[in-house]
């Protein structure tokens, strides 16, 4: 009888790396908090996460795709415990963004391995099941984050800044022992490589457009949510905007063997088109104070968190397993780069138009899944 994949020591190896990525891509956020006045600093801070990952992922898609995808990984740990050292240590300004900034670079890279090396890794059959319950460790781990900097901030700046660099400094020994066991990706290992392959040319393809616009609006509704939208209007609600936002989304997350029963293009489509209709109640609703206003919140992070499941498997599928580390890069650098002019754009705006943004961000992803819908309805890789 075949062990289901999530009692497995991979899958568990796997999530335990997913976890890491998403702790450390709110840590700068987080910081903002750390420094009094921080409001001139604030979008520097923001886009400090997203411009650090950009550089991993670059990495992440040009490494694996030559060296393979266990080489990549078992190094993983190292770049995290350099990192969280600098955090740990770091009494300036300065020092903070260098650690975070080399957290950041290592998730970058490592999370791109994950996801390329998983799709490779599972049986068709249960691909989605398994890749959605596994990605769910992303929410879990932005969820680890919150309820760090929520209750560590009572002990004061260096005690919640030690209490969040030590979670990444715990967690660096097992997955260091556990990476080390790892087979290579069959599928990259002995793929053949013709000049019938698409490599490259896929990158104009409707799936790399669409793919590229459902990761924008995930990882820029995501950041403008979870982070931007507190830190930029409400300070005194960050930490409990952040801390709904994740359990919300890891809570969602849980009913993975659910949503991975539905059909990709439904379940793209009708995430898309609800967290669009929960972004514009949110904007009719903007003030803290009121049920409605957390209500909508939840709705939005529930449907954040549906919508990340189905994208982050879609985007690793249709490539040359030779090339499916770059083209994955090439679409999440392109959304990074979009989440990093939309934070920008939105600096010291009104709440009233910041929030109009959100909902033109996830319009852009409903409009893609009405685009892919539209295409013939031929099975997902």
């Amino acid at each position: 009888m075949n062990t289901p994949y999530w009692y497995t020591r991979t899958f568990w190896t796997l999530a335990l790396g997913l976890f890491l990525n998403a702790y450390v891509f709110g840590v700068s956020a987080v910081a903002l908090t750390w420094i009094p006045d921080s409001r001139p600093l604030a979008i520097w801070l923001l886009i400090w996460s997203p411009l650090w990952l950009s550089v991993g992922v670059v990495l992440g898609g040009w490494w694996p795709d030559s060296a393979g995808r266990r080489q990549v990984l078992r190094w993983g740990p190292f770049g995290y415990a350099l990192g969280a050292l600098l955090l740990w240590y770091s009494d300036r300004v300065w020092a903070a963004l260098a650690g975070s900034g080399f957290l950041m670079v290592t998730a970058g890279i490592d999370s791109n391995v994950i996801l390329t090396y998983s799709r490779e890794l599972l049986p068709p059959a249960t691909r989605r099941a398994a890749m959605f319950f596994e990605i769910n460790f992303v929410n879990l781990g932005g969820l680890a984050l919150a309820a760090a900097a929520f209750w560590g901030a009572p002990s004061g700046i260096a005690g919640e800044r030690h209490l969040v660099a030590f979670i990444p400094a715990l967690l660096v020994g097992v997955s260091l022992i556990l990476r080390w066991g790892l087979p290579e990706s069959i599928l990259w290992k002995y793929e053949p490589v013709g000049p019938n392959r698409p490599g490259w040319r896929a990158v104009f393809s409707i799936r790399f457009f669409v793919a590229v616009c459902f990761a924008f609006a995930n990882t820029t509704g995501f950041s403008l949510l979870s982070y931007a939208y507190g830190a930029e209007f409400l300070p005194r609600y960050f930490r409990m905007i952040f801390l709904v936002s994740t359990a919300t989304a890891f809570m969602v997350g849980l009913w993975a063997r659910l949503w991975a029963r539905i059909p990709p293009r439904l379940l793209l489509l009708g995430g898309y088109g609800l967290a669009t209709a929960a972004a514009y109640v949110l904007y009719r609703v903007v003030s803290p104070t009121t049920w409605r206003f957390w209500l909508a919140l939840f709705f939005l992070s529930a449907m954040t968190s549906i919508t990340y499941l189905a994208e982050d498997t879609f985007k690793t599928g249709g490539w040359p397993s030779r090339m499916r580390a770059r083209l994955t890069s090439a679409v999440r650098v392109t959304a990074l780069v979009g989440d990093i002019g939309v934070l920008l754009a939105t600096h010291r705006t009104r709440p009233e138009y910041f929030l109009r943004v959100m909902i033109i961000v996830w319009a852009v992803g409903w409009m893609a899944a009405l685009l892919w819908w539209r295409q013939a309805r031929a099975p997902e890789p």
